[in-house]
């Protein structure tokens, strides 16, 4: 069977999918707190799709657990 396509995003749109700035990407991946880049190159890094959407995925979870609340 065949490995399902992935999208790799480049920092421009994982900057602008998560709402943080470059630093704090940087930051919260060494305290483990962001997903890491895959290298796709000898100078360039890129983020998977779904490990993005995993990340927002938890801090939605989080954000209502410590409001309580089951807003989108």
């Amino acid at each position: 069977m065949a490995e399902q396509l992935r999208y790799f995003l480049r920092l421009p749109k994982v900057i602008a999918l998560s709402g943080r700035s470059r630093s704090w990407i940087y930051e919260a991946i060494r305290r483990g707190e962001f997903p890491a880049p895959i290298s796709i190159g000898a100078r360039s890094v890129a983020w998977t799709e779904q490990s993005i959407a995993e990340w927002q995925a938890r801090c939605i979870e989080q954000s209502r657990k410590m409001t309580g609340g089951t807003q989108s």
